[in-house]
């Protein structure tokens, strides 16, 4: 397995480049997740949603950076995606893939920012022996083979689908768009993650209903597409329009280090998910994750072929009711 992503991991490096580095050695921990004391998983403290889910610690140092993971995989239900959370601070999303894993089966593998245990969390790993922070969602790249092949040793052959899920900053800066200036009541903001966003990068197709969870116009799917090649050349590009997705297609010339752009460079079946951050209190965690879950279900009927199992969860874990219209 390792010698297989080794060889994703260099495909798009020149061939004198292609020398992989020795294996680090990993400590890999069983723990209850129930005992965990981190913020995600104690918001989750509840036996029925960690029923059936087997949980495992990464640890390992790679360069300069000391990485601590967390494999949650469904044990009656091991064929299913691979759920991808990138980003300690992104809570919602850790949420949603739990859930997700619960209800379709697969491996969740989330990041948790290393010195979380005695701080808040963050985005970045600020765990390292020199230098600034490393953002884990830069950090799929070749000289990096032993995170990367970490986070993805699930990814199977043939692989399996891969569902990263985010929550970004709101609105976006309109500073940093080509489009029109947004129509009047919509919000800017600092985020740079929003179906309002067009440049080089990002070419949008907004929802045209607009009904939750895409009257928010940063619940949006990212779908990466290489540069020679159409923006519907994207992994389930066509079925997420067809859905009426709120859709920022990425073009991709040269890899930024992203799971997506590793993905895309690979031909590899992925899809990329964000919100909103809201924050913390139950409410907004409920919100941001109840609008991650309603894209991960349409993705799921239209981008793959695994059915659904029944969430089963308790009442207070339930969703709320969806929005009408705008």
């Amino acid at each position: 397995m390792r010698a297989a992503l080794l060889a994703l991991l260099l495909a798009a490096v020149p061939a004198a480049a292609q020398v992989p580095p020795p294996p680090v050695q990993k400590i890999v921990t069983a723990v209850d997740p129930l005992t965990i004391e981190l913020d995600d998983f104690r918001r989750l403290a509840d036996p029925e949603i960690w029923r059936d889910l087997q949980v495992r610690r990464i640890e390992f140092r790679e360069g300069r950076t000391f990485w601590r993971l967390y494999r949650i995989a469904n044990t009656r239900r091991p064929d299913g995606p691979l759920w991808l959370v990138p980003h300690d601070n992104e809570n919602a999303a850790f949420q949603a893939a739990v859930y997700a894993a619960r209800s379709y089966g697969g491996v969740v593998m989330a990041v948790e920012e290393a010195r979380s245990l005695a701080g808040p969390d963050s985005r970045g790993n600020g765990d390292v022996a020199a230098g600034g922070d490393v953002d884990p969602n830069r950090n799929f790249r070749p000289d990096t083979p032993d995170f990367a092949g970490a986070m993805l040793a699930d990814l199977g052959n043939p692989a399996r689908l891969s569902v990263a899920l985010h929550t970004n900053d709101p609105g976006y800066d309109a500073a940093g768009s080509s489009c029109l200036p947004p129509e009047s009541g919509e919000e800017t903001g600092k985020g740079t993650i929003s179906v309002l966003l067009c440049n080089d990068l990002y070419m949008p197709r907004r929802s045209i209903a607009g009904r939750w969870p895409f009257d928010d116009t940063d619940s949006v799917a990212i779908v990466s597409y290489l540069g020679e090649r159409s923006p519907f050349s994207g992994f389930c590009a066509r079925p997420l329009s067809d859905a009426d997705f709120n859709i920022m297609f990425e073009h991709v010339v040269t890899s930024d280090g992203s799971a997506s752009n590793f993905a895309v460079f690979r031909g590899l079946p992925y899809v990329n998910l964000e919100t909103q951050e809201r924050g913390v209190a139950p409410d907004q965690l409920g919100e941001a994750r109840s609008r991650l879950l309603a894209m991960i279900d349409t993705v799921m009927a239209r981008c793959a072929v695994i059915p659904r199992l029944s969430l089963d969860l308790p009442e207070p874990h339930e969703r709320p009711r969806r929005r009408r219209g705008r």
